[in-house]
């Protein structure tokens, strides 16, 4: 045995693996990404090798283990992106690449399960809203077109599972990523057949659910081999990426909730209670210890931010790494006061999710003015994204009330914590740390399998820094009366975003 120990967390995402190696005290001892692409085309469609993930993840092994001994590695677990389908033969080798979860191409079957089941059974065996964004459609698609490739799948598996199967030879999958397909059964904790019957689909394709934080079992020779990892380390079962923030966070206790901002954002809160959202907007999810997750997720979040910023050449200056890119951001948002002077933007610019389920929404910037300047613009953004978080804190606190918000994602800078703040009316707290809450939660989900840490209050561990931002009475009073109009300005774009989004475009060329 070593001298010293570490647990090794790394989140997979759609454009960066992250690794960070962490001793059992909770400090960080080192930390590495591996960043990469996914395919895409013109019609929206996004997929991704496989092997891409796995060998970010061999990459990130042999970086971190490049200075302490293999045998350190106590434990390691993975998150990873969600909603994905990845079919796989019985001897789990891809038979395709992985459709993602941003794709578009099964519109249509969410058209064919709204007419077959309808969107309120749905919602009320699995407790996610009806989307084109989960695995359910994306099967039903690739069964439609490529009926060869679903008779040889054995498996439809998630990211995460893929890795660990990689890592251990055993393939089984947590109840977050199993929810997220939107094909399980969130009371009897199941896969559902009532959802696997009406569309024509084998419950023997889909893996074993577990609780996250079993143990799988050690690392195989083989996978050592590749990846450099001991064949002693122990590999335990992670959660989906896009629950894993709530752990990360601090959000482990009833009414305590996570905002995570990044490419997209969400607000998750922790509820004892098993109802559902009587409007059918809000989701929830297993947590652990009998609890749920409640929330929702937008579409919209840096990307928006980026997307402004490339196109529009920054203001004519473009600040490089990470520090200056934070002094950038400061001095446009201290330019141009709460509420932008007047102008709002619409933040759809990728069709939204929570609490609209509505591909056809589209972005805007509504009120503009000749006296409005770059930074107007700029912050109108941030704060569109925080009135749509805003709404969906609205909405989720209708189930249950919040008691503490935490902040977190590689997204969050103090400036938009403030506007967090106001728009929600709340005190909101975020850590030195808040950029690492994937690989944290991975990390704490690990400690606590091999009995390192008692429970999950001890994510205070790898914490430092609290920052907390009270709302300032002031702002509260510009954004009180924006959020009405925010929320109108959605309604009355409707028809003109679904007009306009039936236009072929292709057809009136010439």
């Amino acid at each position: 045995m070593a001298e010293k120990e570490y647990i090794l967390a790394q989140n997979i995402g759609a454009l960066d693996c992250a690794a960070s190696l962490f001793s059992l005290s909770g400090a960080e001892a080192a930390s590495n990404m591996v960043h990469y692409s996914y395919s895409s085309n013109d019609r929206d469609w996004r997929w991704q090798s496989p092997e891409i993930w796995w060998r970010a993840f061999c990459q990130n092994c042999r970086t971190l283990l490049s200075n302490i001994p293999k045998d350190s590695v106590r434990i390691v677990s993975v998150c990873g992106q969600m909603m994905s389908c990845l079919p796989v033969d019985p001897d789990i080798r891809p038979l395709s690449d992985a459709i993602l979860f941003t794709d578009r191409r099964s519109v249509n079957e969410v058209k064919q399960i709204h007419s077959l089941l309808g969107a309120d059974r749905i919602y009320d065996i699995t407790g996610i809203c009806l989307s084109h964004t989960f695995s359910l459609s994306k099967i039903m698609w690739l069964k439609k077109n490529h009926p060869d490739i679903y008779r040889k799948t054995a498996y439809f598996i998630q990211c995460k599972d893929y890795i660990n199967y990689r890592l251990t030879g055993r393939l089984v999958t947590d109840e977050t990523d199993a929810s997220f397909t939107q094909m399980y059964d969130l009371y009897r904790r199941q896969w559902s057949d009532e959802i696997l019957t009406a569309f024509g689909l084998g419950r023997e394709k889909l893996p074993e659910v577990l609780p996250f934080g079993s143990i799988l079992g050690k690392v195989t020779p083989k996978a050592s081999e590749e990846c450099g990892l001991s064949c002693e380390t122990t590999v335990v079962l992670g959660v989906g990426d896009g629950r894993v923030p709530a752990i990360g966070s601090g959000a482990v206790r009833p009414g305590e909730g996570c905002i995570y901002l990044g490419n997209s954002s969400w607000l998750s809160q922790v509820s004892r209670t098993s109802d559902l959202d009587p409007d059918r907007t809000i989701t929830k999810t297993p947590y652990f210890n009998g609890m749920y997750l409640n929330g929702g997720a937008s579409l919209s979040g840096r990307r928006c931010a980026d997307w402004y910023l490339n196109t529009f050449s920054y203001g004519g200056e473009k600040p490089g790494g990470s520090e200056a890119m934070a002094d950038f951001l400061t001095r446009q948002l201290l330019c141009s006061p709460a509420g932008s002077n007047g102008v709002l933007f619409m933040p759809y610019l990728h069709g939204e999710r929570s609490p609209w389920w509505n591909n056809d929404a589209r972005g805007a910037f509504i009120g503009l003015c000749a006296q409005h300047s770059h930074s107007d613009l700029f912050r109108s953004i941030l704060e569109g994204i925080a009135f749509q978080l805003g709404l969906i804190k609205k909405r989720t606190e209708g189930m249950e009330p919040f008691t503490n918000i935490y902040l977190a994602g590689n997204g969050s800078f103090l400036q938009w914590q403030q506007i967090l703040s106001d728009v929600m009316e709340t005190d909101i707290t975020s850590f030195a740390e808040s950029g690492n809450v994937k690989c944290i939660g991975a990390a704490l989900i690990a400690g606590i399998a091999i009995g390192a840490y008692q429970d999950y209050s001890e994510i205070a561990r790898f914490h430092h820094d609290q920052v907390i931002t009270s709302p300032i009475r002031q702002n509260v009073k510009v954004y009180q009366e924006l959020l009405p109009a925010f929320e109108d300005c959605y309604y009355a774009l409707q028809d003109i975003n679904r007009h306009l989004g039936q236009v072929d475009y292709s057809k009136l060329k010439g």
